[in-house]
Formats: C-alpha cells, sequence, structure tokens
C-alpha cells in the first residue's frame, strides 16, 4: 500500500527563495524541479532554469514565495483532534485517567475523523510529515486508511503496554478502583507481534509502521523482548514515552540501578533506530547514554507546560550531542498542533535558565528539529528534511508578504519568531499538491470539520461512566507528584 501514484506529472517550482542546509540563516533565490515523488533539482542558475522550465510538465511561478522542507511532528496522538475542551487542568498522571475514559468512547468514525482533522491543522500549519503514537490498535486500519487518505507522510506508532500507572508507581488505591482499573486490557505479546508484522508488511512507503511501546516502565519484561526483537528482525523503528513527570524518574531510580534509561540500555533497547517523547526528568548521565546510543529525544514544550510536567533542559541536550526532534503531543494536552508555535516555545524556553546568550538554542538549530531531527525519528534522515536531489519532495510554500512576515527580508530566525499558518499557501507531499493557494486538495476537509463537531458531542456523551470513575480516582493520583 501506500505506493507513488502512476503518471504523476513533473513540477518545476520557479522565482522561489529556499532554506537550505548550506546557506545558513539566508534564503537562496531560485527553483526546485520536481519529478514524481522526488526533488530532481535544485537550481540556482540561469541556464538551469532555463533547463527545468523546458523539463518541466508543469511550470509554477512562486513569485517571490519563500520554500521550505516540510516540517515535522515527531509525537503527536491523531485520537486527541476530536476531543479538544476536554479535561487538560490536571497533571499527567491524573489527566490520563480522563483521557482514557474519552478515548474508549471513540468509534471508527471518530478516529476516521480524528486523523483527518489532525491532518487538515497540520497541513495548514506546513507540517508534511507526522509521528502518530496512537492507542487504539482495534482501529488501527480505520486510521491508516484515513492517513492514506490524507496525503500527509505518517509514520504510525500503535501502542503496546501492559502494566497500569498505578502499579508502577505503587499507588495505594482503595480496592474497588483498582478493581475497576485493572479490568483495562492489556497487550499479550504474541497478538503484539502479529499486528506489527502485518502492519508493516502491507503498510510502506508514504505510511510507514513503527513499534509504539506506549513506555517503558508500562511493558513487562514479555513486552519488552518482544521490543527489542522486533526492533532488530525486521528492523522496525521504534517511538516511547520517557521521563515525562517527576514521579517516574522518581520511581525508576528506585526500581533500576541507574534508572529507567539505563535499564533501557542494559535491554538492549537504545539505538538511533528509537525516538523517546518528552524526556523532561533525564538526569545528566542518562542524557550521555542517550546520546551515545544516538537516540532522537522528541521536545513537547506546549504539553509539558500544559500539563505541568517540567522544562526539558534542551540546553543541556544540545552541548551533550542529543539527537533532537520537535512534536506537538495530542490535541487535548498541548493544544494547536503548530510547529511554529512549538519552535517559538523551544527558542525561548531555555533563556531565562541560561545566563550567557551564547549557550541560546539558535534559530537554525530549532528549525533543523523540526526537519531534519523530526526525519530522522521517524527512520527517514536519507530522504527527508532538506531541499535535496534525491529527498521527497515535501514541500512548503510560504507568503513572505503576509503580515505576521512582512517587513523585512525573511531569514531563517525571522521565519521561526514569526512564522504561522497565515503564511503558508502550499503544501506537497511526495510530489502531490495537498493544499494549494490556501485550499486543502486531499481530501473534503469542509465535510471533515462539519461532520467531527457531532461525533465530538457524541463521544463526550458516551464518556459518562468513565469520567465518574476518573474523577473518584484522580485524587490518589494527584499525590504520586
Amino acid at each position: 500500500m501506500s505506493g507513488t501514484a502512476a503518471g504523476r506529472s513533473s513540477v518545476y517550482i520557479a522565482n522561489a527563495r529556499m532554506i537550505r542546509p548550506d546557506t545558513g540563516h539566508e534564503l537562496r533565490p531560485g527553483g526546485v524541479l520536481v519529478e514524481g515523488d522526488s526533488i530532481a533539482a535544485v537550481v540556482t542558475s540561469e541556464r538551469e532554469q532555463h533547463d527545468s522550465r523546458a523539463r518541466a510538465r508543469d511550470v509554477v511561478d512562486a513569485g517571490g514565495m519563500l520554500v521550505m522542507p516540510g516540517l515535522v511532528n515527531a509525537h503527536y496522538h491523531s485520537y486527541g483532534t476530536v476531543l479538544k475542551g476536554t479535561e487538560n487542568s490536571l497533571p499527567l498522571e491524573p489527566w490520563a485517567l480522563y483521557t482514557v475514559a474519552y478515548g474508549r468512547a471513540l468509534g471508527a468514525e471518530a478516529i476516521r475523523l480524528a486523523v483527518l482533522l489532525g491532518a487538515a491543522e497540520m497541513i495548514r500549519n506546513g507540517i508534511t510529515a507526522c509521528l502518530d503514537h496512537f492507542p487504539h490498535t482495534a482501529l488501527a486500519d480505520v486510521a491508516l486508511a484515513a492517513h492514506e487518505a490524507s496525503g500527509m507522510r505518517v509514520a504510525f506508532a500503535p501502542f503496546v503496554h501492559d502494566v497500569f500507572d498505578h502499579e508502577f508507581l505503587g499507588l495505594a488505591l482503595p480496592p474497588e478502583i483498582r478493581a475497576v482499573l485493572d479490568t483495562a486490557p492489556r497487550s499479550e505479546p504474541a497478538a503484539a507481534e502479529r499486528m506489527y508484522r502485518d502492519l508493516a508488511g502491507r503498510w510502506h512507503g508514504r505510511v510507514t509502521i513503527l513499534l509504539g511501546p506506549n513506555a517503558f516502565q508500562r511493558c513487562s519484561p514479555r513486552l519488552i523482548d518482544l521490543w527489542r526483537r522486533l526492533a532488530a528482525d525486521p528492523g522496525l523503528h521504534a517511538h516511547t514515552h520517557l521521563l515525562e513527570t517527576r514521579a517516574q524518574a522518581a520511581r525508576g531510580a528506585e526500581m533500576w540501578p541507574g534508572g529507567t534509561v539505563a535499564e533501557m540500555a542494559r535491554a538492549g533497547l537504545l539505538s538511533e533506530r528509537l525516538s523517546v517523547a518528552h524526556g523532561v526528568w533525564l538526569t545528566p548521565d542518562e542524557t550521555d547514554l542517550l546520546a551515545r546510543h544516538d537516540v532522537t529525544v522528541v521536545h513537547n514544550p506546549a504539553s509539558n507546560l500544559m500539563l505541568g510536567s517540567g522544562r526539558l533542559p534542551l540546553t543541556t541536550l544540545l552541548e551533550r550531542g542529543v539527537a533532537l526532534a520537535l512534536g506537538t503531543d495530542s490535541s487535548n494536552s498541548g493544544g494547536r498542533h503548530d510547529l511554529f508555535e512549538v519552535m517559538r516555545l523551544a527558542l525561548m524556553l531555555p533563556r531565562p535558565d541560561t545566563s550567557d546568550p551564547r549557550g541560546w538554542p539558535t534559530a537554525r538549530r530549532i528549525f533543523d528539529m523540526a526537519t531534519t531531527g523530526g526525519a530522522h525519528a521517524i527512520g527517514q534522515a536519507k530522504v527527508l528534511g532538506r531541499i535535496e536531489p534525491g529527498h521527497r519532495a515535501d514541500l512548503v510554500l510560504l507568503d513572505p508578504g503576509t503580515a505576521g512576515l512582512a517587513g523585512t527580508p525573511v531569514t531563517v530566525p525571522h521565519l521561526v519568531q514569526h512564522g504561522g499558518a497565515a503564511a503558508v499557501k502550499s503544501v506537497m507531499i511526495d510530489g502531490a499538491w495537498v493544499l494549494r493557494d490556501g485550499r486543502i486538495l486531499a481530501f473534503d476537509e469542509s465535510a471533515v470539520l462539519e461532520r467531527a463537531a457531532t461525533v465530538a458531542a457524541e463521544a463526550r456523551a458516551a464518556a459518562g461512566p468513565g469520567l465518574v470513575l476518573a474523577e473518584t480516582a484522580s485524587p490518589y493520583f494527584l499525590g504520586c507528584r
């Protein structure tokens, strides 16, 4: 599935200004020749422009627009897009009780609409690829079909877990509450293996499959063994949550010598094929361990703030050479799926704690986290995230004359500080236009928006019994901070 459509025409995007890896903060004038799903040439000379115009079936005059590689949202939960406005005023552990209650009320139609609603939001924000860390494994095929229809590039990571937070954290719960929480489904290794092997065998190309362990501490030794085996054969990349809260870090340090990351290393899970979301409570030793194994840490500053989880020590991770990417997390925890907002947060948050401004992350480094860093996180570092010949044609055209960007020639720092959805005019993914002149072409956005409101209301109503449990149990989880 998910192959390149036959007969796709070649396109030359002319008279643009491009963000390229070798030009620093400045944008280079020129054009991009796209053939099939890939960039065939990056054009900078007059002779190359002439040749590319003659070679292309379709010439698009960008008229001085900016062309950047598509942004990569490297940690995202699609189901949450129909849960906007639900509980997000609690820390992670009690908040999770509510999102589980709402999540269990989502059926196939809600998941389909959630995927397409999130795709519309991301495309309009210049996001061309995402890593969907997906808990509703029984509806994986529904979600995958919607991702395919969305036109987006997707790394799909279905959850597995069989250890609950109250068990890992050793919470003293009333027996009646524990009995109900313990009825939740747990992943069974043999079934999980069949799921991953089946999905990986059927989905490749623009939509790919990753391992999606919920978190290391939420997996029993049997699931960890499965994780290790599937990461080696057939060599699947993996994505998981890591040290999101103080309670997780403290409990991990109690349970395992050297803490959670050291135990993951002993289990043989750390490699360049692993990306981890959050990492807020990493120690210096754990940071060095991740750096040595080339593990990507996906920074989610908006959800870290929204849930009160803490602030990633980004400057330390940069100094120690950790691979980094950016994510928006879930709509009901992180807010908008807007990597321009996330880039600004990542740029600004380290500054109050870094006395020497020479140690502040640069705008170019933050932009790289949102492009090449995200490409590395989803296992596509060699073909994604740059405007280079041979890379996939995932491109975003921005209008520098919009109010947010107008006033001075646009540079990368200017774009990181002032860019946003208003400037995004056209988006190409895999060589096909999915947004053109402000209109989504890949699917019927209006129909999705109209139907999503009804389905979201139905889900809220259906979640009622689960919410009663969440309200009853949440005070016990508040105490674990």
